[in-house]
C-alpha cells in the first residue's frame, strides 16, 4: 500500500460553477469557482502541496478536479456523493460592481443574452442563518478527512456553514499542533450565535471576517467601535484578526503586540471581484506559514487580491510574471498604516 504525502496545509471549503455577467463584457459562462478554489490558486504562489477538502455532487466536472491535480494539489479529501449539490453560483455586476444574485433570467435577457442552458432550474441561494446541528449538502465531518491530513500543520477553513467550521476546529486541533485560520461564514455572523463564537475561534490562529458580519455579530451588544470588537474577539483565542473592508482595504488586529494595521488597496485596473477575499487568504495564509510575521501576511494578502482583481480567468494567478507578488509587496509595505 502506497504511503500518502505528507501535506503543509489543508484547506476546506466549496466549489463552485460560476456564471458571471461582468460589466459590459462577455459572460463567463460554468467556470471553476468557489472558496475553496480561489483560496488555492493564489496559496499556490507559496506552496502547491495542497490537501483540498470539499463536498460534491455528480455534477461537478472531474476534468477540474484533475487539474488541480496537475497543479500538484491532493484531491483524495474531494469527496463526491450521489446526491444532488447545488454548485451553480450566478452574479451580475453593473458598470459600478455594484453586484445581484437575483433573477439570472431578467439579467440575461437585460443585457441581450442568451440565457445558458446549464442554469435552467437554478436555486437561487439566498442568505439564511446556519443551523447550530443540522447538516447541510456540504457539511464536512470529520470521518470526511483523510488521515494524512491531519498531519499538517497549517489548516484553512473558507467560509462554510457554522456545523462544519465547529467541528473540524475542535477535530483538527486533537491531531498535534496546528496554525487553523479561518474565515467566516456569513450564516452564524449573527447575534443568535454570540455565545456559540468563543469556543468557535477558540483554537484559531487567525480569525478572518467582513466588517458587515462582525457589526452584525456584535449589533445586540452596547460596542460599537470596530477595533475594540476585534480585541473581545482575540480575547476568546485566535493571535490575528483581520477585518474586511467595504472599499477593499483591510484591518489587523495582532493580539501579541496589542498593535493595529490598516492596509489599502494595491491600485490597479479592476476586472473581477469574484474570489478576491478568497485570493487574500491565499496569500495570507501561504506568507503566515512562511514567515509567521502577520504585518507580511497581510500584505501578501492584499497583493494576491490585487491579482485577482486584475482577470475574470479563475487560474490567471498561475501566470503572473516572476517577481509580481515582490514588487506589489514592496510597494504596500510603504503604504501600511500604524495606527
Amino acid at each position: 500500500m502506497p504511503i500518502s504525502p505528507y501535506l503543509p496545509i489543508v484547506v476546506v471549503g466549496t466549489l463552485r460553477r460560476d456564471f458571471v455577467i461582468p460589466p459590459g463584457g462577455k459572460p463567463l459562462n460554468d467556470i471553476p469557482g468557489g472558496h475553496l478554489l480561489h483560496t488555492a490558486v493564489h496559496l499556490h504562489h507559496w506552496e502547491n502541496r495542497i490537501g483540498l477538502v470539499s463536498r460534491i455532487g455528480p455534477d461537478l466536472p472531474q476534468e477540474w478536479l484533475d487539474h488541480l491535480t496537475e497543479l500538484g494539489m491532493d484531491v483524495h479529501g474531494i469527496k463526491r456523493t450521489a446526491l444532488p449539490i447545488e454548485h451553480r453560483f450566478f452574479i451580475r455586476y453593473d458598470g459600478n460592481y455594484q453586484k445581484s444574485t437575483l433573477y439570472p433570467l431578467a439579467q440575461y435577457a437585460n443585457e441581450g443574452l442568451p440565457f445558458p442552458k446549464e442554469l435552467l432550474g437554478y436555486n437561487v441561494q439566498t442568505n439564511k442563518i446556519d443551523s447550530r446541528n443540522a447538516k447541510t449538502d456540504e457539511t464536512i465531518i470529520a470521518r470526511d478527512i483523510p488521515e494524512n491530513y491531519l498531519e499538517s500543520t497549517f489548516i484553512h477553513l473558507c467560509p462554510m456553514d457554522y456545523m462544519t467550521h465547529n467541528l473540524l476546529t475542535q477535530h483538527f486541533a486533537q491531531f498535534g499542533p496546528k496554525r487553523i485560520t479561518l474565515r467566516a461564514g456569513k450564516g452564524y455572523m449573527v447575534p443568535q450565535f454570540w455565545h456559540a463564537i468563543p469556543l468557535l475561534v477558540n483554537s484559531l490562529t487567525a480569525f478572518i471576517t467582513s466588517i458587515s458580519g462582525l457589526k452584525s455579530l456584535f449589533s445586540e451588544t452596547r460596542e460599537t467601535d470596530i477595533w475594540k470588537m476585534a480585541k473581545i474577539i482575540s480575547e476568546w483565542g485566535p493571535e490575528y484578526v483581520i477585518i474586511e473592508q467595504d472599499n477593499f482595504s483591510n484591518l489587523l488586529w495582532d493580539r501579541n503586540h496589542q498593535a493595529r494595521y490598516r492596509l489599502g488597496p494595491y491600485q490597479n485596473k479592476v476586472v473581477n471581484l469574484i474570489g478576491i477575499h478568497d485570493a487574500f487568504c491565499g496569500g495570507f495564509i501561504g506568507e503566515l506559514k512562511k514567515t509567521y510575521d502577520p504585518v507580511k501576511a497581510l500584505i501578501a494578502g492584499n497583493v494576491a487580491s490585487s491579482i485577482a482583481m486584475e482577470a475574470n480567468h479563475p487560474f490567471y494567478a498561475l501566470d503572473t510574471i516572476p517577481g509580481l507578488h515582490e514588487a506589489r509587496a514592496d510597494y504596500l509595505y510603504s503604504k501600511l498604516e500604524l495606527l
